[in-house]
C-alpha cells in the first residue's frame, strides 16, 4: 500500500509535466523564458495539488491502518475473553470443591446424635413443588434407610425421610408446612413445636406462652420428650424474631432453619427408631 501513495515520486512526476506545460505555453506565446518565473509559476501550480493530493491520500491511508489496527485489537480482545471466562470457570470449580469439602468435614465432625449409628448420603435432587418440600438423597432401604429417619447436616437437622427405594429415598424440609419438631427453648426444659411454613419463610414457634425470654440468633434444639420423633440436641434453627401482638394469648416467634438448602449437599441419615 505504501508504494501507491509515495508522495515524493508523485511530487516530482507533477513538477515535470506542470514544468513542461508552462514552457509549451511561453514558447507559445512568444514571450521569454525566465527561469525564476518558471519556478515560481510551477510552485504556484503544484502546491495547491499537493496539498489536495495530501488531503485525499491522508484519510484512505487512516482508513487502511486503522482497518488493520481494528482487527488487531478485535483479536486481541476475543483471546481476553476467552482468557477471562477460563478463570471464571476455574474459579467457580474451585468454590465448588470447596463447599463439597466444607460439607464434607462438618459431617465428619457433628457435635450431636455422635452415639446413633447413620448412613452417609448425597443429596441428587430437589424436588420443592406445591405439593411438597423435598430433596432426594442416593441412599436407601439397601442400606438401612427407613421411614422417618432424621437427616442432618453438619450444621443440624435437615429433615426426615417420607419415601424410600433400594438405592433412593425422599427427604422432608423443614420449611415444608407439614413438617413439624419439638424444640427445647432453655435448658429448664421449657418446650414447643416448630413448624414449616413454606418456601422461603421461617418456621413458626407454636405453644409458646406470653413472657417466655428469647434472644435474637438463640439456637434451639430437638426436644427429645417422650413420643417425639427426633433425637434430643439436634439444632433446628435460630430465633428471628418474637413478639406477641395484642391481645394473643401466645408469641409470635420466627425461627430460621440452621441448615442452608441451596449449598446441602451431603446429609447423614440418623438410624433412629423413636423410643429406641
Amino acid at each position: 500500500m505504501g508504494r501507491l501513495f509515495e508522495r515524493p515520486r508523485i511530487t516530482v512526476l507533477l513538477t515535470m509535466l506542470v514544468s513542461l506545460t508552462l514552457l509549451t505555453l511561453n514558447f507559445r506565446g512568444g514571450g521569454t523564458l525566465s527561469f525564476v518565473s518558471v519556478k515560481g509559476d510551477v510552485r504556484q501550480v503544484v502546491s495547491p495539488l499537493r496539498d489536495s493530493l495530501n488531503s485525499a491520500i491522508d484519510p484512505v491511508a487512516n482508513f487502511f491502518s486503522g482497518a488493520f489496527e481494528y482487527s488487531s485489537i478485535k483479536k486481541k480482545n476475543s483471546e481476553l475473553e476467552k482468557e477471562i471466562q477460563g478463570l471464571k470457570g476455574e474459579s467457580y470449580s474451585y468454590g465448588s470443591l470447596k463447599n463439597e469439602l466444607s460439607n464434607i468435614l462438618a459431617l465428619n465432625h457433628l457435635s450431636f446424635a455422635l452415639s446413633l449409628p447413620s448412613v452417609d448420603a448425597q443429596v441428587i435432587n430437589f424436588t420443592p413443588s406445591n405439593v411438597q418440600l423435598s430433596f432426594e438423597i442416593n441412599k436407601g432401604s439397601s442400606v438401612g434407610i427407613k421411614l422417618g429417619d432424621p437427616v442432618v447436616s453438619g450444621a443440624g437437622l435437615a429433615g426426615r425421610v417420607v419415601e424410600v427405594a433400594g438405592n433412593s429415598a425422599t427427604v422432608l424440609m423443614l420449611t415444608d408446612p407439614s413438617f413439624s419438631a419439638g424444640v427445647r427453648i432453655s435448658p429448664s426444659g421449657t418446650a414447643a413445636l416448630a413448624q414449616g411454613q413454606g418456601p422461603g419463610l421461617p418456621m413458626k414457634l407454636l405453644y409458646v406462652n406470653p413472657g417466655t425470654t428469647f434472644t435474637k440468633n438463640q439456637v434451639l434444639t430437638t426436644s427429645g420428650l417422650q413420643g417425639e420423633i427426633f433425637p434430643a440436641g439436634i439444632p433446628v434453627g435460630k430465633v428471628t424474631n418474637a413478639s406477641i401482638p395484642p391481645g394473643s394469648l401466645e408469641e409470635n416467634v420466627d425461627v430460621q432453619p440452621v441448615v442452608n438448602y441451596s449449598s446441602l449437599q451431603y446429609v447423614k441419615v440418623l438410624l433412629w427408631t423413636p423410643g429406641g
